[in-house]
């Protein structure tokens, strides 16, 4: 039974008697009941793996050429394929492709970050310097940003772009600073050698990961940290890893993982207090492609093996108990989730879109609606914890362009206080009718 249709059947019944238990539905079936998507990048497939019934298909779609990422909103993948210069659009509901963004012959796009209104991304060219912005609802490139050298990874944080300006072949190192309200460029961050990837942990502070020259350069440069303050731009600390890290995922407890540039296992270090917890020299676990954390904390593992025969994942838990392997197709390159089941009630057959950004997040998130204000009147947001207590009540909802409505939750109730990490739900009201709940994740 889909979630909207349990919405509608307790919504008839008395729904402040019956609340806690609809949350705890949601939560329940969409924490354990979700599905992960597998980019195998030298197959050239898409991989799919149901936690509830725990069945891994593969190769259940046709990707491009070198697909580097999958990035999830909603019921939307996008997939980043360098080599054919292209963004794989994907209905996940129906596994089919949509459509093909295409980016300038010869860009190589390397990786991809959502705007917060969820309307646009962009996309770092990494070999033409630029960064491309796209339209996802025209599914077209509408304009581009000069940035530094080589550019690969990205990082949205509230409303600025962090680009990691890579630099093959030279020390200078740097994050270009866009602002996406207008996509002008804030500053530019002098950091260390290779700089490819990062990450934001719990206060905010922008981790890069520098990886350094593998070795091969006079003199072998190694792995570096660099902690930057999101607001002022300030290197606040630099941690030497040591080894050759790539990709980073901070868990909620304040573990940043690492993934080994030569596939040899995972660093990890805690994001607060800067300390090493698995050096370069005692690596953990097996592989290093890529990693990423669920919203329960459960971590996922790529492991390219050989780079010619079927890869793994390796499902671990937030202990680092090893749960589940998937033999998948060849190169497993990056994963993502999608939690289905949360439906939404369309006022008056006019098309609402909801969602919120980023998410989890752990100092702030946009909550964004969708909807012709010429005709429908956003009336309110209202926030509730997991047992069905409400916590805030937006009635005021500035215009976040593109046609939108919305606001920004800083995790604080009515009183002004810190509520605490968890699950929390939303819905919003436009001409007197609910939308179904939607789910957030607030780290601390």
């Amino acid at each position: 039974m889909k979630f909207h249709v349990l919405y509608n059947f307790f919504r008839k019944e008395s729904m402040k008697k019956l609340l806690p238990i609809f949350l705890a539905l949601i939560f329940c079936s969409s924490l354990f009941g979700y599905d992960v998507y597998i980019v195998n990048s030298n197959d050239e497939t898409l991989s799919h793996y149901d936690t509830e019934t725990e069945v891994l298909e593969n190769h259940i779609l046709q990707l491009g050429q070198y697909a580097n990422q999958i990035v999830i909103q909603n019921s939307m993948a996008y997939v980043v394929n360098s080599g054919v210069h292209n963004i794989h659009v994907i209905d996940l509901e129906n596994e089919t492709t949509l459509a093909h963004i295409q980016c300038p012959n010869g860009s190589n796009p390397y990786w991809m970050a959502i705007h917060p209104d969820g309307n646009k991304a962009y996309v770092s060219g990494l070999f033409t310097n630029t960064v491309y912005v796209i339209d996802l609802i025209g599914n077209s490139v509408i304009n581009s940003i000069p940035v530094g050298s080589t550019p690969e990874g990205m990082v949205m944080y509230n409303d600025k772009l962090f680009v990691m300006n890579s630099s093959y072949g030279s020390s200078a190192g740097s994050i270009t600073v866009i602002d996406v309200n207008n996509d002008s460029i804030i500053d530019q961050i002098p950091v260390g050698n290779n700089p490819q990837f990062g990450a934001v942990d719990a206060i905010g502070r922008l981790h890069v990961v520098c990886t350094g020259n593998y070795g091969y350069g006079s003199p072998a440069v190694w792995g570096a940290i660099y902690i930057i303050n999101t607001s002022t731009y300030e290197v606040l600390n630099t941690l030497e890893i040591g080894g050759s890290p790539t990709k980073i995922a901070i868990h909620s407890n304040g573990t940043a993982y690492l993934a080994d540039g030569f596939g040899l296992g995972y660093m990890a270090y805690n994001a607060l207090s800067l300390t090493i917890i698995h050096s370069s020299a005692n690596l953990w676990a097996s592989g290093g492609s890529f990693i990423q954390i669920d919203e329960s904390g459960t971590l996922y593992l790529g492991d390219s093996m050989d780079w010619i025969n079927n890869g793994k994942v390796y499902i671990y838990s937030n202990t680092e108990e090893l749960l589940h392997t998937l033999t998948v197709g060849v190169n497993p390159q990056d994963a993502g989730f999608y939690y289905p089941g949360v439906g939404v009630d369309t006022p008056n057959n006019n098309n609402l879109t909801v969602s919120n950004y980023p998410n989890p997040f752990s100092t702030s998130t946009t909550i964004s609606c969708n909807v012709n204000m010429n005709l429908h009147e956003l009336s309110r947001i209202e926030i509730y914890n997991i047992m069905g207590q409400k916590v805030k009540t937006f009635i005021s909802f500035p215009n976040r362009g593109l046609g939108t409505r919305g606001v920004v939750w800083d995790g604080k109730d009515e009183t002004g206080n810190t509520v605490s990490g968890g699950i929390y739900l939303y819905k919003i009201i436009t001409d007197g009718v609910e939308t179904a709940f939607h789910k957030m994740v607030y780290l601390k």
